[in-house]
């Protein structure tokens, strides 16, 4: 699972694809297994709009949203 801009959630697919293995070890994104659970922690300090999906083959049209941040 990914967070990130559409342009880099699509640009990390891609590259997803021709390493379908790759191990993510950066603050916005988490490797998820079958059966696994794991959590992405993120303090978001703007508001507005950010995606979110899955970058692996197969997944990224059914698994991706978007991410609303209002102000308190």
């Amino acid at each position: 699972m990914m967070i990130g801009t559409m342009a880099e959630l699509k640009d990390h697919a891609k590259m997803m694809r021709k390493h379908p293995d790759m191990e993510h070890d950066e603050p916005n994104k988490v490797s998820v297994y079958s059966g696994v659970s794991r959590e992405l922690i993120w303090q978001f300090t703007e508001v507005g709009t950010i995606d979110f999906a899955c970058p692996r083959y197969g997944h990224f049209k059914g698994m991706r949203g978007e991410i609303k941040v209002a102000a308190k």
